[in-house]
């Protein structure tokens, strides 16, 4: 008999895995949204907006066999996904991947696809309009959005601040090396081991008053727009609600080594809501989903998930960062390299025409 496995959450893990099992299980994919946001592309929709219509698109192209049902779940009991409306969903196995939230405008705070491209929309009007862009947060996707400006808008005095004393510190240290001489190449100004003192928000691009903002070492930066990108959040409500998931202090659940947060052999975990010890990016949950794609698919021949070798992050942590289509560079398994290989991996086409495939979609 084909089992039954609904999998919670039409993101980047959830998507990949829908798709994966989609022959071999009865798939029930529960997403509130109608539509699928390429969030690594956002960062460079900033500076070039006419990727805009060519990122969000529709989830109808997604499975062949399975389906697709709009809606959020408020509960999980045992093998039974409840949703808001009282809709039960039954299955034989629950992966969860839910992901994460991001500050405004690289993720939707809400399902209102049209609410989200206004909002981001509005923010392109604000970069068109300010001559001085404060980047607060020099992680992926401050270094990036820094990059992407200053390579396509070199009108724009760009200025990235960042409160550790080097880029990247989590990686080798020749990583951040290379990040920084490029970004010095395409004009950024770079404040290291700085915060700004009584940071309006967090959660979307303002306007500071008097078009200023003071470092934390008194030092004034002329700013016409501050745009705070200080790091992603796990969605976990739906986990938080479980008696017996633990979670780390990023807010992300624990898992067994086989990505199991309770003690219900059937419930799984992947992405970014997983503390597995990946980094929160698309590389780290890539070899999350392709580790379980192959459990469930052994699982499903009949092998017990406790009898296959446990899950193993990467050994070290992986990360491909383009500033712009020809410049940038990645920790990859190898070591760090530069350009060349970060914008013929990414670069170039941030994976876009994959998507469209992958969704069976042309804009």
């Amino acid at each position: 008999m084909t089992k039954k496995i609904t999998i919670i959450g039409g993101g980047y893990a959830g998507t990949m895995l829908a798709r994966e099992l989609d022959t071999h299980a009865n798939i029930t994919l529960i997403e509130p949204r109608e539509k699928w946001v390429h969030n690594v592309a956002m960062i460079r929709a900033m500076a070039r907006p006419e990727l805009l219509d060519e990122i969000v698109m529709p989830y109808g192209g997604l499975l062949k066999r399975g389906k697709i049902i709009r809606g959020r779940v408020a509960s999980i009991d045992g093998h039974d996904a409840i949703l808001e409306d009282g809709t039960v969903i039954s299955g034989d196995m629950i992966i969860i991947a839910t992901g994460s939230t991001y500050a405004a405008p690289f993720k939707m705070q809400g399902d209102d696809e049209a609410a989200f491209l206004a909002k981001a929309k509005r923010v392109i009007t604000q970069i068109d309009k300010a001559k001085n862009i404060a980047i607060v947060g020099a992680g992926a996707v401050g270094s990036e959005l820094a990059g992407e400006l200053a390579f396509a808008r070199p009108e724009k005095n760009i200025t990235l601040i960042a409160a550790d004393d080097r880029l990247f510190s989590g990686y080798p240290a020749k990583l951040g090396r290379a990040m920084q001489r490029q970004l010095g190449e395409l004009g950024v100004k770079l404040r290291l081991g700085e915060r700004i003192n009584k940071l309006k928000q967090t959660d979307a691009p303002f306007v500071p008053p008097k078009n200023k903002i003071k470092l934390s070492d008194g030092f004034p930066i002329d700013a016409d727009l501050v745009i705070p990108v200080i790091g992603a959040r796990p969605v976990a409500d739906l986990l938080q609600k479980l008696a017996d998931v633990t979670f780390d202090d990023q807010g992300r659940a624990k898992v067994d080594g086989w990505l199991r947060p309770t003690t219900n052999p059937d419930l799984f975990v992947v992405g970014d809501i997983a503390s597995t010890g990946d980094t929160m990016t698309i590389v780290g949950l890539t070899r999350q989903v392709g580790w379980l794609k192959k459990a469930i698919k052994a699982h499903l021949r009949g092998k017990p998930i406790a009898a296959m070798k446990p899950y193993k992050p990467w050994p070290k942590p992986l990360i491909l960062l383009p500033l712009g289509p020809d410049k940038g560079a990645s920790a990859l398994p190898f070591g760090v390299t530069g350009p060349f290989l970060t914008s013929a991996i990414k670069g170039k086409k941030l994976f876009i025409p994959r998507y469209h495939r992958e969704f069976d979609w042309q804009p």
